[in-house]
């Protein structure tokens, strides 16, 4: 049985408020402006990451990139390479 992380909830909730509201506040700024140029374009990064964050923390994509990076490394015996030149034991 998975126990509850009321933490990790409240965490998510918070991101999805912080990504949502940051489009309204883009475009607050973005309206300011006298012409849209690449820079004004550029700036639309940052709430588009947010919104592409939410749904990857959500579902605890990076826990399971990393276990499969692991695996990977490991298939390709990577890690003992890493190992042996980058970290040698004396």
């Amino acid at each position: 049985m998975q126990e509850r992380d009321d933490g990790y909830a409240i965490r998510v909730g918070l991101l999805a408020v912080i990504a949502f509201m940051s489009w309204p506040v883009w475009l607050a700024i973005v309206s300011g402006q006298r012409s849209f140029t690449t820079g004004v374009a550029l700036s639309a990064l940052v709430p588009l990451a947010l919104t592409i964050m939410l749904p990857l923390v959500a579902f605890h994509a990076g826990a399971r990139l990393h276990r499969r990076l692991v695996s990977l490394e490991h298939r390709l015996h990577i890690d003992g390479f890493i190992d042996r030149h980058l970290h040698p034991h004396g």
